[in-house]
């Protein structure tokens, strides 16, 4: 077969374009560092990268996320334990102030710091991240979640959800808890009923918030205990009905003027200090009640002009019923803060995970799409040499004539 002259230089040159192309394609994988720079570099790697690299970045938007929520956790974490100790100091100047040697000046100074705690309480609630957000304002993080109404109460205006982000596929995290689950919803009394001191009450006589001596007997509704002597009382029901024992006889007792017991429907009530005749104390349901009610309450009762024994006797029972309070405020807190302590350790938890997968798919990414310099570097001096070899050969070639010859 004849191959004539421009047959073998269109070859020649087929070749060396060919090899111009490969040696082109080892340096941007040298100047790149990847193995596979476009699909038909390698077609079936090139898929394999593709989908390991959209799997880690779904890793990393988790771990970005989980990044997040910890900073606002911790935010409301840190909010939390603020609000505990300002309750233990509010609740330091209760009993202070239950310690029955004040006198209406130093109830008046305590009624003062208590406000002012109030006071960094409720900053506490409006606190804000960095982004300017209310940490317990729920859905409405715009929204300044405690601020006083026109008659001149506390109020809620957040919102009663909690948003929530996701840590991977299948688990989300709430970002924060709703003030109004912490603040504002908390139980009266011990959760079951609540004791107070009648208004026109005489005596010096005090009552406890009592206890509960067996739920299943407890029959909810309001009851007066009365006296109607310094030395005997009774019960009666909101209609004024005796209550009667479960011989069907009625509730009642003597009172010896220093301290008793007044036992009913499961419950027990403490008495006392020297009743007068005419003296109630009323047992009500326990509902809810916002933190700062309780607050406003005791600062009203502290303020209260000075009187004799029986008003210091209704202060005592109040202020009884106020420390009582202030601990159900500070579990409920506490009970967040468990909560929030335990969101923490997931997050934590799943970021380790989460990092080591991203981790692992790296590798795998590395292993399928990263050059292998050694290798890439000495293909390419072969490579280029093989090209300067092929291009000196073909002028030689081409400079050839028989007239040289001649």
């Amino acid at each position: 077969m004849r191959l004539s002259s421009s047959m073998f230089n269109g070859s020649v040159v087929t070749e060396m374009l060919r090899d111009q192309s490969a040696l082109a394609l080892t340096q941007q994988q040298l100047s790149t560092g990847k193995s596979v720079n476009t699909p038909a570099d390698n077609p079936a790697a090139a898929v394999q990268i593709l989908g390991l690299t959209n799997t880690n970045s779904q890793y990393q938007q988790y771990i970005t996320n989980g990044q997040s929520a910890n900073t606002r956790l911790t935010l409301q974490e840190q909010a939390l334990a603020d609000a505990t100790t300002t309750m233990q100091s509010i609740r330091d100047l209760v009993v202070q102030a239950n310690s029955g040697t004040n006198n209406a000046s130093d109830n008046k100074a305590i009624a003062t710091q208590i406000q002012s705690l109030e006071g960094q309480l409720q900053g506490i609630g409006n606190r804000q991240d960095a982004q300017g957000d209310y940490l317990f304002s729920g859905y409405a993080t715009s929204a300044q979640p405690f601020v006083r109404g026109s008659a001149g109460s506390m109020q809620y205006v957040g919102d009663s959800g909690a948003r929530t982000i996701q840590l991977d596929a299948s688990t989300s995290v709430a970002l924060g808890d709703p003030g109004s689950s912490i603040f504002m919803g908390v139980p009266t009394g011990n959760g079951v009923f609540t004791t107070a001191a009648g208004a026109s009450n005489t005596g010096a006589a005090i009552a406890d918030t009592g206890s509960i001596t067996n739920r299943s007997a407890w029959v909810p509704g309001q009851y007066t205990i009365s006296f109607s002597d310094a030395s005997h009382w009774s019960v009666s029901d909101s209609s004024g009905k005796p209550v009667t024992d479960a011989s069907g006889n009625p509730v009642q007792g003597t009172y010896d003027g220093k301290g008793g017991t007044v036992a009913f429907n499961g419950i027990q009530v403490g008495i006392s200090g020297a009743a007068a005749a005419g003296d109630t104390f009323s047992v009500s349901p326990s509902g809810r009640e916002s933190v700062f009610d309780t607050l406003d309450r005791l600062v009203g009762a502290l303020n209260a002009p000075a009187g004799g024994a029986a008003a210091r006797a209704q202060l005592s029972t109040a202020l009884g019923g106020a420390l009582q309070q202030i601990d159900q405020v500070s579990s409920q807190i506490s009970t967040v803060t468990s909560n929030v302590g335990a969101r923490l350790s997931m997050i934590s938890s799943m970021q380790t995970t989460l990092n080591a997968r991203s981790t692992t798919v790296s590798s795998q990414i590395s292993s399928l799409g990263d050059v292998d310099y050694v290798k890439a570097t000495a293909l390419y001096s072969q490579q280029y040499l093989a090209l300067q070899a092929a291009q000196a050969s073909f002028a030689q070639v081409g400079q050839l004539s028989l007239f040289k010859y001649l």
